[in-house]
């Protein structure tokens, strides 16, 4: 699947994203330009009638930002977990109905071992996901994982420099660097610090102005926790 950044294509064994395979993201810290980077997949996915399912995200997303990446918010569900265990049961379970759709997960504080990821890329795999993305920790890049794809993200002036660890029939160890608005650059506020579910902004997001504290997407509300 096409990036939507030409030099990242050029950089990646067929071109683009990985489809039927995980896709690891390595941050220092969540907003460092992960869900920039994405978004012209999860726009043209949604587009497409697809799914996207983040779980467990660490910000609120705000769909203003999102609409104006051409996502369709009514494509999008967000599921909250409360433990590691439930979240990796809520991937595998996204990653094996994903037909075609995204599942986007936040991993960046657990420390996994390969049997866990194997059993997520083989989810993925079944499941044959449009894309499937871990978000990871920044320190477990030298540790071994399953996963198709293993880009490090660290978030410069203006900028997201990319570096390719890993990729499955192509070469590894490029490095680009990838422009983006200076929007995208304000600093995240943590989902556990609002005393209510308003949008937020990380720097993938913009920032809030006075919102409802719900915002109803067809069937599902973006912003209210699963039952």
């Amino acid at each position: 699947m096409a990036t939507g950044y030409a030099p990242l294509n050029a950089s990646l064994h067929h071109g683009g994203w990985p489809t039927g395979a995980l896709t690891e993201l390595l941050c220092h810290q969540p907003g460092s330009g992960e869900l920039h980077l994405l978004a012209p997949a999860l726009a043209q996915l949604s587009t497409a009638g697809h799914s996207l399912v983040l779980i467990a995200p660490p910000h609120l997303p705000y769909a203003p930002a999102w609409q104006h990446w051409n996502i369709r918010l009514e494509q999008v569900l967000v599921v909250h977990t409360k433990t590691l265990r439930d979240q990796l049961w809520a991937t595998e379970q996204g990653l094996r109905a994903a037909a075609g759709g995204a599942v986007l997960t936040w991993l960046t504080t657990a420390n996994l071992s390969v049997p866990q990821l194997r059993k997520l890329q083989l989810a993925a795999q079944a499941g044959a996901a449009g894309l499937a993305v871990l978000f990871r920790s920044h320190q477990v890049a030298t540790q071994p994982s399953p996963a198709a794809l293993r880009i490090a993200i660290e978030s410069t002036a203006g900028a997201c420099q990319l570096t390719i660890l890993k990729q499955r029939g192509g070469w590894s160890g490029q490095s680009l660097r990838l422009p983006r608005p200076a929007i995208f650059s304000q600093r995240a506020i943590p989902t556990q610090h609002l005393p209510t579910p308003q949008p937020v902004c990380a720097t993938d997001f913009e920032p809030a102005p006075v919102a409802p504290p719900q915002i109803r997407t067809g069937a599902r509300q973006l912003h209210q926790p699963l039952q």
